[in-house]
């Protein structure tokens, strides 16, 4: 659900794996796609994967405007951006899933911890699986998707005797080149994402900067320090210890070692990387482009949760008043 390029690529990449794929897009979308024919990669992995109107044939998309068109007995991922969950998961619930479907289920990439509420709320704890990605793509002018990083993404349940699904669908992505893991603890994973969600995209909005000169800098790398050394401690507060991810940034070396420790690390390694493909974060993009941002499903319900817990979180507080202000839909 949602065919911007981080839904475009889960899509045609499984779909150029072998798997049965249906894309639920916004009507202007799925239009300009299907007059354009093909979702387009080019980046870390070069395919065209052709689209069509459900049914499709293997080795295309089915690509629909109505969710009613869903399967039975799917997993369904839902990769609209965080402020656009909700209303995608009012219009998917009113028709899916059907009645005597008691296996399909539901995860959200999106940024933040607020998305496993709303599907929660939405679909209930049996069905949610939660699930974390740091893979990155961005959408070009013309239309073509840059996959700029596979990255890895974590599934895991909720409800502990739903695990065989996790593992089923891990290795369904990671056939598809998508690098996958089953979480036993997905709340830690969740947890040690928006630590870095916050430090990255607090520190990039604001001064613009990204790739491997975001933490080149020590102020900035001080910054990005501090910012989750603040999330690490209201995921203590909820019970939830953040750990360190292969493929991920260190976060719970950051969050247990002195700042200062931390700071010279990461201005060591930032001024020595290479680049290459590095992801522009994804926030910092829709700012550029001028687009809504998930200011408050990130940011705002990190500091309502801290408020909500007694932690002290000024930094995340000022940071979010900060990017309230430069949201262009508010």
């Amino acid at each position: 659900m949602g065919a911007g390029s981080l839904g475009q690529v889960f899509a045609g990449l499984l779909a150029h794996s072998g798997q049965r794929v249906t894309l639920l897009s916004t009507p202007v979308t799925a239009a300009r796609l299907l007059e354009i024919g093909h979702i387009c990669i080019r980046g870390a992995q070069r395919v065209d994967v052709p689209v069509a109107r459900p049914p499709a044939a293997a080795g295309a998309v089915a690509l629909t405007d109505d969710p009613a068109d869903l399967p039975d007995e799917i997993g369904l991922l839902f990769t609209t951006k965080a402020h656009h969950l909700e209303e995608a998961v009012t219009a998917v619930q009113a028709v899916w899933p059907r009645s005597g479907d008691a296996t399909s289920w539901v995860a959200g990439l999106q940024n933040g911890l607020f998305k496993d509420d709303v599907l929660v709320d939405a679909f209930g704890t049996e069905r949610v699986v939660g699930a974390v990605t740091i893979t990155s793509a961005e959408r070009r002018q013309d239309g073509e998707i840059l996959f700029t990083s596979p990255g890895v993404s974590y599934l895991g349940s909720f409800d502990s005797r739903q695990a065989a699904r996790e593992r089923a669908a891990t290795s369904l992505l990671n056939d598809a080149g998508l690098p996958a893991e089953p979480a036993d603890d997905i709340r830690s994973v969740l947890w040690t994402k928006a630590c870095n969600a916050a430090g990255i995209f607090g520190v990039a909005l604001l001064t613009r900067v990204a790739g491997s000169a975001l933490l080149a800098n020590e102020g900035r790398a001080r910054a990005y320090v501090a910012l989750i050394k603040e999330t690490a401690a209201i995921a203590r507060s909820e019970g939830v210890e953040t750990g360190n991810l292969e493929r991920f940034p260190p976060i719970r070396t950051y969050v247990d070692r002195p700042a200062d420790e931390s700071v010279r690390s990461l201005v060591a390694a930032s001024s020595a990387a290479d680049d290459g493909l590095a992801p522009t974060p994804s926030m910092l993009q829709d700012l550029l482009a001028g687009r809504g941002l998930e200011v408050e499903e990130v940011f705002g319900d990190l500091v309502r949760r801290a408020q909500c817990n007694g932690v002290s979180a000024p930094r995340l507080e000022l940071v979010t008043e900060l990017l309230r202000g430069l949201d262009p839909q508010l």
